[in-house]
């Protein structure tokens, strides 16, 4: 232990050489420094004319480059696009491919009635008749745009407003499923219809709550542009839409990145104003009432300056290396500011240490030795974290620690250039015995109470003098923790109180981690005002999670082989028979071909010319797209095959039954491969749980390594990763209790924890080892002096901003708001409780001593030869 406490010596005393000899530089050029601080912080800040918002919510918070993009791709390029003229809904590709969609409910509770039914049809003719104006001026009518199948646009839905329906609806016969499945096949309209259904007593249907009309429009032409401009158009027109009879929920493919969009800009007012709290509390927490010369509420404004300048520098940067801004990276500022924050009190502590020094330079090298290392160690800990997300799959969360990161260094930069500065300026502005406000030089507060009869508060505000000692230079907010924590942590009582606790929180915690939930509801990205909010509750509440799942078989087979044949209904029958699925639902054209009058199995050319004169009857038309021939016309080279998930409780479930329908699908002797559009969606429910995971654990390596380079003694390492280990299996933990998912959102959250998680620690740690007694409560009392009082701030500031986005219609920022506070909460009771009193029971004793600023060089020759040994 004694050579590692050396080793810490040596380390140590070569970084606070180094830093005391920057000190001696910035105090002798304050303005230079400052001056190009701000020039460099500016240039940095042009590269935000290229700027990005990235708000394609598919892009950014699902996983890229999983097995359902490759499966995507795939199928798109095996299938062609029949969209211009045999649309089936079962053939997307893409979950957000070009759809305006309106969920429809009855005022009276029944849709199943001729009058409700008529008014559906009069809804449909309304969408139907919506048209908009080309760049060129010509009208273009909705026809022109819809995908097509029959000859006409395809809705689905559309059964619900036909001659036959309406008929058997007056006649009190509709049976259901199975009256639509004799129309358009099982799996066709199981989808449409939601809410409680109610059948009389022979088992007919006598009334539905909602139903789910869509309108796909075409994808094989170039169109998009004016796709946009019809769903913008069919918004408004919807938007004023009124009925006696109906009432209605839509939403259209752009709907959500447009409602993101929208709640962003939106929740900017929330961090301003938390940014403007943050600000404040800064400026309080530095304000003296002992006189007018020692105020240092002006530093404050510096500090967040500083952290201000880093958020410009940090996003000019990214944005001009081409990175896109994304919704969650509008969190970055905060998050900076707090960090800011925190380093601003400890480099404020440092100097209120050295008030006792009269030069000024060796009070800014004193300040910058003492506070220094400290930062350093947070900031590259912080920065190692943020890099750690650069590994995921996710846009969102590389995006947010790319940005981060450069930001959190740039924080780094501008508090040992700008704010170091300011601190000098600060100190000659003392020695000179100015006013902190107006710069005057003014008289002592002894000089003129003794020869005028003034009033205390005159001589608080327009007298003083220079502080002499760390009790004079504090502000009144930081003798708080001084006071308060060592009478609760160096108290046997309490002591053993803190530990039950904390023991009691690590329990919870575990359990909470054990159930955590995984995945992102898109639902919870929209502001809860908006029109697409009411469309996407009423599907995630009164529509089955039922989800159609092809097989794709990408070998060429002969089909005319009845041994072909049983290969399929083997895989369709392994499939139907599992738990995940309706063993009721299948589409299958090979069986439907099989018994028509048209199918011919002598040989493979006969079979595959019948197929074709299937086609061509419009009862099998829509089967047409499940089959590709290859170009000689004599061999099938690829069919698929539809089952249908049986409905799913949540998330969890869907992300099973995807993994099961792929292990299916590998399993079976037929070469095939299992796939659906909103398997896209569901690749996030099994992938950010092994993300996040990977993404912490490299962060919590990075905090163990740095520590060991920075901070080399074997019990303050365990101590700083066990915290922090500690501190995150709370944060993931508690997410259950607030009803909060694991997802891309929450994972860079958690990222981001482990950074403020370092912050706390290895600032009480650093101050507890740099403390000079051989008695563990006295060091104990000595590092809450040192450090206690940054690491306070440091966290009330964040909370007292952070508050504030539990107001924001955003679920990111409210999320946000709910896990920063559990990791400031969790953060400074760890660090200021826990921590404390392990070190006052089994901290090192070991004191490492501080080398005189006298000869900061004295050391140089034994640390480079220690370090070279080592």
């Amino acid at each position: 232990m004694s050579r590692a406490n050396h080793v810490y010596e040596c380390v140590e005393g070569f970084m606070c050489s180094a830093f005391s000899t920057y000190g001696r530089f910035v105090a002798r050029h304050p303005w230079k420094v400052l001056v190009l601080s701000v020039v460099v912080n500016g240039l940095l800040g042009l590269g935000m004319i290229r700027l990005n918002i990235n708000i394609d919510a598919e892009h950014v918070y699902l996983p890229q480059g999983s097995q359902a993009k490759m499966d995507q791709d795939l199928i798109k390029n095996t299938f062609p696009d029949l969209s211009g003229r045999n649309y089936q809904s079962l053939h997307d590709i893409y979950f957000d491919s070009f759809w305006a969609r309106v969920i429809v409910r009855s005022k009276s509770g029944n849709l199943l009635s001729r009058t409700e039914l008529e008014a559906l049809r009069q809804l449909n003719s309304l969408i139907h008749s919506i048209n908009i104006t080309s760049e060129n001026g010509s009208t273009v009518e909705y026809s022109d745009l819809c995908a097509r199948a029959y000859g006409s646009c395809a809705v689905d839905g559309a059964l619900f407003w036909s001659p036959e329906f309406l008929t058997a609806v007056d006649a009190g016969i509709v049976t259901y499923p199975a009256f639509v499945s004799q129309v358009f096949g099982p799996i066709y309209y199981a989808l449409q219809v939601g809410g409680s259904l109610e059948y009389d007593a022979s088992g007919f249907l006598t009334e539905v709550e909602y139903i789910h009309l869509s309108y796909r429009l075409r994808s094989d032409t170039n169109q998009k542009d004016l796709i946009a401009k019809w769903t913008d158009t069919f918004k408004n027109r919807l938007s004023s839409y009124s009925s006696d009879v109906l009432d209605i929920a839509f939403g259209h493919f752009t709907s959500m990145d447009e409602e993101l969009h929208r709640n962003v800009l939106g929740d900017i007012f929330w961090f301003a104003v938390t940014i403007f709290l943050m600000v404040t509390y800064a400026c309080i927490a530095t304000l003296s009432f002992r006189d007018a010369v020692s105020q240092r509420c002006m530093l404050g404004i510096a500090g967040i300056l500083a952290a201000s300048l880093a958020i410009v520098s940090g996003f000019g940067f990214c944005s001009a290396i081409g990175v896109d801004f994304v919704s969650i990276v509008g969190a970055v500022p905060f998050l900076v500011v707090g960090i800011g924050i925190d380093d601003m009190f400890i480099l404020l502590s440092g100097l209120s240490g050295a008030q006792g020094i009269d030069s000024i330079e060796d009070k800014m090298a004193e300040t910058l030795r003492a506070s220094g290392v400290s930062i350093t160690i947070t900031t590259l800990t912080d920065f190692i974290a943020f890099m750690a997300g650069l590994g995921s799959s996710f846009i969102a969360v590389r995006n947010f620690c790319l940005y981060t990161g450069v930001s959190v260094v740039f924080c780094y930069i501008n508090n040992v250039t700008f704010f170091a500065a300011c601190l000098t300026l600060n100190e000659r502005r003392l020695k000179q015995n100015r006013h902190f406000l107006t710069c005057r030089r003014i008289a002592t507060g002894a000089e003129t109470l003794d020869s005028k009869d003034k009033s205390k508060c005159f001589a608080v505000c327009c007298v003083g003098s220079p502080p002499k000692n760390r009790a004079e230079a504090e502000s009144l907010l930081d003798k708080f923790p001084r006071w308060l924590f060592p009478k609760i942590v160096l108290k046997l009582p309490f002591k053993i109180l803190i530990v039950i606790l904390f023991l009691g929180y690590l329990a919870v915690g575990i359990y909470g981690c054990i159930n955590l939930k995984q995945g992102l509801v898109f639902t919870q990205l929209v502001p809860t005002d908006g029109y697409f909010y009411k469309y996407t509750n009423w599907l995630e509440i009164h529509f089955s999670r039922q989800t159609p799942v092809s097989f794709v078989a990408n070998k060429a087979y002969n089909y005319s082989d009845s041994s072909t044949k049983t290969l399929i209904d083997h895989l369709i029958n392994s499939t139907t028979s599992h738990d995940y699925f309706d063993e009721r639902f299948e589409l299958n054209w090979l069986n439907m071909y099989l018994s028509s009058s048209y199918h011919d199995v002598s040989n493979e050319t006969n079979f595959i010319s019948g197929l074709r004169t299937f086609f061509n009857d419009i009862r099998y038309a829509r089967f047409e797209n499940d089959v590709v021939i290859d170009s000689s016309g004599t061999q099938i080279v690829a069919s698929r095959f539809y089952v249908l998930s049986r409905p799913l409780k949540d998330s969890q479930e869907e992300g099973k039954m995807m993994l099961k329908a792929r292990e299916i699908a590998e399993d079976a002797e037929l070469s095939c491969f299992a796939f659906s559009p909103y398997f896209d969606v569901f690749e996030q429910y099994v992938s950010v749980l092994k993300q996040t995971m990977q993404s912490v654990g490299i962060a919590l390596a990075a905090v163990f390594v740095v520590t060991c380079i920075l901070m080399p003694q074997p019990l303050l390492i365990i101590f700083v990763t066990v915290a922090v280990a500690m501190i995150m299996s709370g944060v993931f933990g508690y997410m259950l209790y607030i009803d909060v998912s694991l997802s891309a959102i929450t994972m860079v959250q958690l990222i981001m924890c482990i950074g403020f998680s370092v912050d706390f620690t290895a600032h009480i740690c650093h101050g507890y080892i740099t403390s000079k007694s051989e008695n563990r409560d006295e060091r104990v009392r000595l590092a809450i002096d040192k450090t206690g009082a940054p690491i306070f701030h440091g966290a009330v500031s964040s909370l007292v901003g952070v508050v504030v986005l539990f107001g924001a219609n955003s679920y990111i920022f409210r999320t946000f708001a709910a896990v920063m506070s559990f990791v400031l909460l969790f953060g400074i009771a760890h660090a200021l409780l826990l921590l404390l009193v392990v070190l006052s029971w089994i901290g090192p004793k070991q004191v490492v001593e501080e080398h005189p600023l006298s000869n900061p060089n004295s050391v140089n020759h034994e640390v480079y030869e220690l370090v070279s040994q080592i």
